[in-house]
């Protein structure tokens, strides 16, 4: 099998590559929303042109065939001394939604590209002191024996989950679920008692002339549910950076042009008192970030709303609706199939850069812990 690799350092050569990147991430049936252009390619345009970043967009073809996309891109860190290779969405500004930036393969030649591309990075080792690399959903691991020698060390510097709930077999997918479905007939019966049977409604909005407002109703109604008190769960707003703003509603505006997104909002006497937004691909849906008022708390709102993603995904034939990253109790109700994503590191053979990147996982260990501690005390 003949493999090429074409390295893209500058913008517009990346976004020439939008189209038929954009066809492969459909036809390859990845179920991960982030390995397309539609997240990669804004990031770049807003993030990743200026100082401390340079793009770094791999391609590989088999003849004259695009088979796979890493998009990665080049980062300055500690002040400077050392430079990173990583997906492209690592870094400031932090941006929570975007989740699974990794390499995009036609899994036919999957495992190739993949070693392909892990030998194409080591050869830009001179501009680089460590590189972090994730093999997306096609490719299970990096393996050693792609490393053009063993003065390389590969090492697994995270491991990232997904709790998954399974749609391709023909059977009940809440299944011994008794719990989550009773928490449905709840809902519908709470807000048909305290609203009558036409005081509520469930709406999704998929066109994209009308995607931009649903975008701003869910930009505020986040803001709502992260200060959202009295003992009840609160989460950083991801909104809260205007850049990121920005960012997200072009992503979702790209999106709603190919069919490709979904707001689920509730209403309670036309009042949109919460939303959902759900990412698909060719294959699969995504859950993605949520909101509410206080008002739609006690009628397990964003759960109702997702029942009807999960109702609607069956019905486009998805394979799979993912429950986005971090298994908790919640999601875990729907499911125990917990899908992970390694992330890998590759660091230089040179003393300086081993010296370099234990520094900065030694910072990274303890930035962490701290968020991690930060997390339970929630």
């Amino acid at each position: 099998m003949d493999l090429t690799v074409a390295v893209h350092r500058d913008l517009s050569s990346v976004a020439a590559l939008a189209g038929e990147w954009q066809a492969l991430h459909d036809a390859s049936g990845d179920v991960n929303p982030f390995s397309g252009p539609d997240w990669a390619l804004p990031w770049l345009e807003r993030f990743g042109v200026e100082a401390p970043y340079t793009p770094l967009v791999l391609e590989v073809r088999e003849g004259e065939r695009l088979v796979g996309v890493s998009p990665l891109c080049r980062q300055a860190v500690l002040g400077g001394r050392a430079h990173v290779v990583q997906p492209v969405g690592t870094g400031a500004p932090w941006i929570g939604p975007y989740e699974l930036s990794a390499l995009l393969v036609d899994p036919r030649v999957g495992r190739e590209a993949a070693r392909v591309v892990v030998g194409a990075v080591c050869g830009l080792s001179a501009e680089w002191d460590w590189a972090d690399l994730a093999l997306g959903t096609a490719v299970p691991w990096l393996v050693p024996e792609w490393l053009p020698d063993f003065s390389f060390t590969v090492s697994v510097r995270r491991v990232l989950a997904n709790a998954v709930l399974d749609l391709s077999a023909e059977r009940n997918v809440y299944a011994g679920r008794r719990n989550l479905k009773e928490s449905f007939r709840r809902a519908r019966n709470r807000l048909t008692r305290d609203f009558g049977a036409d005081g509520w409604r469930v709406r999704r909005v998929t066109d994209q002339s009308e995607v931009g407002g649903a975008f701003s109703r869910l930009v505020a109604l986040h803001g709502d549910r992260a200060t959202l008190g009295d003992g009840k769960p609160v989460h950083a707003d991801v909104f809260a950076d205007g850049r990121v703003r920005d960012y997200l509603g072009d992503v979702v505006g790209r999106m709603a042009a190919r069919d490709a997104v979904s707001l689920y909002e509730l209403l309670i006497d036309e009042e949109v008192v919460a939303t959902q937004l759900v990412l698909h691909t060719a294959t699969a849906s995504y859950s993605s970030v949520s909101g509410l008022t206080d008002r739609a708390w006690d009628y397990s709102a964003v759960t109702y709303l997702q029942s009807q993603a999960v109702a609607d995904a069956q019905k486009a034939g998805h394979r799979e609706f993912n429950l986005s990253l971090g298994p908790n109790q919640a999601k875990l109700r729907w499911t125990d199939e917990v899908r992970t994503m390694p992330r890998f590191s590759l660091v230089a053979p040179t003393r300086r850069s081993q010296m370099l990147y234990l520094a900065a996982e030694t910072r990274g260990v303890v930035a962490a812990y701290r968020e991690a501690r930060k997390a339970h005390r929630h």
